[in-house]
C-alpha cells in the first residue's frame, strides 16, 4: 500500500528526517507520534507532494514522485491540523472530494453524488448538509472535513493529529469513526497524533519519530513491552480499567 525505503525527507531546503523505513499494511490504522516538531507533519506533506524527499516512497508499488498530481490524489489524501471555515455549507465542502475525479467538462454523475452520500452518513451529519462550516463547531467541523477526504474515496487516508481541538468524549468518538471507516471500507489510515492514549487504545501500528529519525515502527504491544513512549516522552505508563494510561 505505501512504503518509505530509505527515505530522506526535506523541508524549505532542511532535513528533517533521515533514512525513514516502513510500511503499512492494507487495512490498518497507524498512529505517528512523536514530540513536538519532531516532523510528524512534514512526513504526512510528502505523500501529498508538498515536501520532497531522496530514496523511495512507494504507493501502490509506484514511486510516488513519478505519478502524476491526479492520480495521487486518487491513491491518498489529507486532513491537514489546521482547517478553514469557508462560508460553504457542509454538502458542498464534501462535494470537492470528487474532484479528482472529474475532468474539466465533465458533470456530477449519479456515482458522484452516491459517494458524497455515502461519505457524509459514514460520519454522522446528514442532519449538517446545510448548515455553513463557519456556524458549527470545531469537531463537527472535523467530520465535515473528514466526510470530504472520504468521498475522494482513497485507498490511503491521512490524517494530521485530527483530535487536535477536541474534548475528550468527542475524539473518543471521532476515533472509533475513524476504527468503523477503517474496517467497513477497507481504507489504510497513518494519523499523526499527539494524544498518547487514544493513540495505544485505536491503532494497529505505531510509528515513532525522536530526533529526525524513525526509532519504532511495528506493533502496539511490542512498543510498551519495550518501553519506547515512555522513554521518548518522559512519561510514566499505568493501567487503569483495562486501559494504558500515560502519566507526566
Amino acid at each position: 500500500m505505501l512504503e518509505f525505503l530509505h527515505t530522506d525527507v526535506r523541508r524549505a531546503s532542511r532535513t528533517v528526517l533521515t533514512d525513514v523505513t516502513l510500511s503499512l499494511p492494507r487495512g490498518t490504522l497507524t498512529a505517528l507520534i512523536g514530540r513536538n516538531g519532531c516532523g510528524k507533519s512534514t512526513l504526512l506533506s510528502t505523500i501529498t507532494g508538498e515536501s520532497t524527499y531522496t530514496g523511495s516512497i512507494l504507493l501502490d508499488s509506484h514511486e510516488l514522485s513519478a505519478l502524476p498530481q491526479r492520480e495521487r490524489a486518487q491513491k491518498a489524501t489529507l486532513l491537514p491540523q489546521s482547517l478553514t471555515s469557508p462560508h460553504m455549507t457542509v454538502r458542498e465542502l464534501v462535494n470537492l472530494g470528487r474532484l479528482p475525479h472529474l475532468s474539466l467538462t465533465s458533470r456530477f454523475s449519479s456515482a458522484d453524488r452516491q459517494a458524497v452520500e455515502q461519505a457524509i452518513g459514514d460520519v454522522g451529519m446528514e442532519s449538517f448538509c446545510d448548515k455553513y462550516l463557519d456556524e458549527i463547531s470545531g469537531g463537527e467541523r472535523q467530520k465535515a472535513y473528514l466526510a470530504m477526504i472520504l468521498a475522494q474515496e482513497t485507498p490511503l487516508l491521512l490524517l494530521d493529529e485530527p483530535t487536535t481541538y477536541m474534548d475528550l468524549a468527542f475524539s473518543h468518538r471521532f476515533m472509533e469513526k475513524l476504527d468503523r471507516i477503517k474496517e467497513e471500507r477497507e481504507k489504510t489510515l497513518l494519523v499523526a497524533m499527539h494524544d498518547l492514549e487514544l493513540a495505544v487504545r485505536y491503532a494497529d501500528l505505531l510509528a515513532v519519530l525522536d530526533e529526525g529519525r524513525l526509532r519504532f515502527f511495528g506493533s502496539v504491544s511490542e512498543c510498551l513491552e519495550r518501553g519506547i513512549i515512555e522513554e521518548i516522552f518522559g512519561v510514566r505508563r499505568i493501567t487503569a480499567e483495562g486501559h494504558t494510561l500515560f502519566t507526566g
